[in-house]
């Protein structure tokens, strides 16, 4: 019972501007040796947003919890709270390696809305890695699409994968996305993709490219 007002009292709080009382309970919590408090307190901090910001140090500490929806959460969470969570871009890129699946999909999220040189080179690095779990690779392409021009140091890299060979299909298309989405920053990767074999016989990738080189060309 006394767990349970806790927790309802931290939403209580929440439910208000957050203040940095109410920040500070929380951060105390991550440490409660009750699992279940812990994944309270990491999900509500990301519910505060960027008020959360005093949150980020804990947060990035709570990537190596023992329980994985912790971990998850705390992710989540510095995503969240936005650009002023890149003191956490180096946890999070560890986390990306995370033995969940989930926890690294919500680090390679977390990083596309964190954004920042460092989160570029980060996802990019994650994305290049052949051996990476597929689904770490696709979310990767993903925030480095949602991250516009600012991503095009990467153009290289996820262009590369459009030669790369036993490519998963679907981080191969999430790649064309992600270049359409950079945009006209991303005009190194147009003789990759106008030199697409025109016999390619997915017509959902000549779609994407299609798409994808339309938006680099846009003017």
């Amino acid at each position: 019972m006394k767990q349970f007002l806790g927790i309802l009292g931290a939403v209580l709080c929440l439910a208000m501007p957050a203040r940095a009382a109410d920040i500070d309970g929380l951060v105390k919590q991550l440490k409660d040796p009750d699992a279940d408090v812990r994944r309270s307190a990491a999900k509500l901090l990301g519910e505060a947003g960027p008020e959360a910001k005093p949150a980020v140090a804990a947060l990035s500490a709570a990537l190596k919890d023992r329980d994985r929806y912790v971990r998850r959460y705390a992710a989540q969470s510095l995503g969240e709270i936005g650009p002023d969570a890149k003191a956490a871009v180096p946890s999070l890129a560890t986390a990306m390696k995370d033995s969940n699946g989930r926890v690294g999909e919500a680090a390679a999220m977390a990083l596309g809305k964190i954004g920042g040189s460092q989160a570029v080179t980060a996802l990019a690095d994650a994305f290049k890695e052949k051996k990476r779990d597929p689904a770490i690779r696709r979310r990767a392409a993903e925030s480095l699409g949602k991250l516009g021009a600012d991503a095009k140091s990467a153009v290289t890299t996820l262009a590369d994968a459009l030669k790369e060979k036993g490519i998963d299909k679907d981080v191969r298309n999430e790649a064309v996305v992600a270049l359409g989405n950079i945009g006209p920053a991303a005009k190194d990767a147009l003789p990759a993709l106008t030199g697409i074999n025109k016999k390619e016989k997915d017509k959902t990738f000549r779609k994407l490219v299609a798409e994808a080189v339309k938006k680099i060309q846009a003017k």
